[in-house]
């Protein structure tokens, strides 16, 4: 026996359970269901060859807050996969070689686009008697808090399988999976600098985008203000020049325009005095006719007509007056806009020459942000490529640490669970059966609901209900992969049986005597008949 170790009881009572359960109701339930399970052939009935309880040896090996559980016997295996990462080095190596070279940088991003898509392999990690099954796992971690809390004083004759891995070969296979953290702690750290180099880089170059875009902004301020000066001055030229013309065209315009007024006026009294003779003539001609005199009257309708004829001249030359007047000022509207227009024009091209400079420096300027935007998003979209290669090693080792139970130990510490084991022989056959650790149930109740049958069912059934499984997947280690190892492995087999049958609970000086003493404690709970314990007393002792 090592110098740390903790031996967990084969029997845990239900928390509803009053009565107790000592060694012998143990010691006499298991060979009773040893018993019930020999086969009774006529020709070859089996006998049962050993009855011995044994313990099944784990180590409990510290890590950090836990503890890693070892297969003594290395009969449990299992395999971890490694990730392998892409080729940090080269990827280093080309983005740090853009560090002087936008370009080159460019280039750089455009080739690792997919570097950190995914892993570039997995490597497959033997990991030979550690524990990762976590349902089982789980099993051990609750039968041994169980133990603690319940204080269990495991003493007598404890029988340990020799365990085939010794304390430093257990500390040896747990090292296996403290590399593979350290491994994995190491990757976390290589692709955190990857991404922290590349993002100083990219910094690198945004700080010079942007210092590239100040100094354009600063030189292109410089030549708009000796640029501009000269255009306003060109434009303040253009503009007295455009509007002295224009004052000269109004000024013509006008000229010829009040001749024609005056004109208009002249003939528009020309028509008021012509309009005057007309009514005098009408009144002397009406005189006259009404006088039937005929003496002038064609004298004054010849006036009359003369003087009409002249106020149809007058109107007409008047109307013309205002139609040229109308045109004169229609024209030269016409011929200012047009003049404002060329002028206008030219003033434009003045002015296109302050806008081109500004046009040019926002072309210049877009290009740049445009360009560190690219650099920023093949950055970024790299970044998150290792942030997600990091999270899924982080998971890895989240993985590695759930293979801990939450045991607190000082040194690596040989775990016993104990199994009863019994042999049958049939002639020059062999067969074993595995009875694992057990869960006691309350007599009280089960008795109680079902006592008037109880006692109907067969010997097993009635064991069984007692003895309830503490563990599934303990009761699967033991019932298929030892069974198993035993019919697979003969020298194994040779050997655990060489060791019960040199702790042979038959042979025991006391085997009578502490079968008794059982037999009657299950019979006085209803678990077993009278003539069944005295027919096992018997048969064996």
């Amino acid at each position: 026996m090592p110098a740390s170790s903790l031996i967990l009881p084969y029997t845990v009572l239900e928390k509803s359970r009053k009565k107790e359960f000592d060694t012998s109701m143990e010691f006499a339930s298991i060979f009773g269901l040893a018993e019930a399970g020999r086969k009774k052939h006529v020709f070859s009935p089996e006998k049962i060859s050993f009855f011995s309880k044994l313990h099944y040896p784990f180590w409990a090996v510290p890590w950090e807050n836990g503890c890693l559980i070892i297969d003594g016997l290395q009969t449990l295996s299992s395999a971890l996969n490694y990730m392998e990462l892409p080729n940090i080095e080269l990827f280093l190596n080309d983005i740090e070689q853009g560090q002087t070279s936008r370009e080159q940088f460019r280039k750089a991003l455009d080739k690792h686009a997919q570097t950190f898509a995914s892993f570039s392999g997995i490597e497959h990690i033997p990991m030979k008697a550690l524990l990762t099954d976590k349902a089982l796992l789980s099993d051990i971690s609750n039968n041994v808090q169980e133990t603690f809390e319940l204080k269990a004083d495991q003493t007598g004759n404890i029988i340990m399988i020799p365990p085939k891995l010794n304390e430093d070969a257990a500390g040896k296979s747990s090292k296996k999976l403290f590399d593979l953290q350290q491994r994995i702690q190491s990757d976390v750290k290589g692709l955190e600098y990857a991404a922290h180099v590349l993002n100083e880089i990219a910094q690198f170059h945004e700080q010079k985008i942007l210092r590239e875009i100040e100094l354009a902004n600063e030189a292109f301020k410089e030549e708009v203000d000796k640029v501009k000066p000269v255009v306003e001055k060109k434009v303040e030229l253009l503009l007295k020049e455009r509007d002295a013309k224009i004052e000269k065209m109004n000024r013509a315009a006008e000229a010829e325009l009040n001749a024609k007024l005056r004109e208009k006026e002249r003939r528009q009294r020309e028509q008021e005095k012509l309009e005057m003779q007309r009514t005098e003539y009408e009144r002397r001609l009406n005189i006259r006719r009404r006088r039937h005199g005929k003496t002038g009257t064609a004298r004054l309708e010849h006036s009359l007509r003369t003087c009409e004829n002249k106020i149809s001249e007058v109107k007409e030359r008047i109307n013309l007056i205002s139609r040229y007047i109308e045109k004169t000022r229609k024209q030269n509207q016409e011929d200012v806009n047009k003049l404002k227009y060329s002028y206008q024009s030219l003033i434009d091209q003045e002015r296109k020459k302050i806008a081109d400079i500004q046009a040019s420096l926002e072309s210049i300027t877009k290009a740049k942000e445009s360009e560190n935007q690219k650099l920023r998003l093949a950055t970024t979209h790299i970044v998150n490529l290792v942030k997600q290669m990091v999270e899924q090693k982080r998971l890895q080792e989240a993985e590695l640490k759930s293979f801990a139970i939450q045991l607190e130990l000082a040194q690596a510490t040989l775990l016993g669970v104990p199994f009863y084991i019994v042999g049958y022989k049939a002639r020059d056959k062999h067969r074993y059966s595995v009875y694992p650790p057990v869960r006691i149930a309350s007599s009280e109740g089960i008795v109680k609901k079902i006592e008037k049958t109880l006692l109907g069912f067969r010997l097993m059934s009635r064991i069984e209900l007692l003895l309830q499984p503490r563990s599934k997947e303990l009761n699967k280690m033991f019932i298929i992969v030892l069974e198993e190892k035993m019919k697979a492995d003969r020298a194994f087999e040779e050997a655990l049986r060489d060791l019960a049958l040199s702790n042979n609970l038959l042979t025991r000086v006391d085997f009578k005597e502490v079968l008794v003493k059982g037999m009657e404690e299950l019979r006085a709970e209803g678990w077993i008949k009278q003539e069944e314990g005295a027919a096992l007393i018997k048969m064996y002792a």
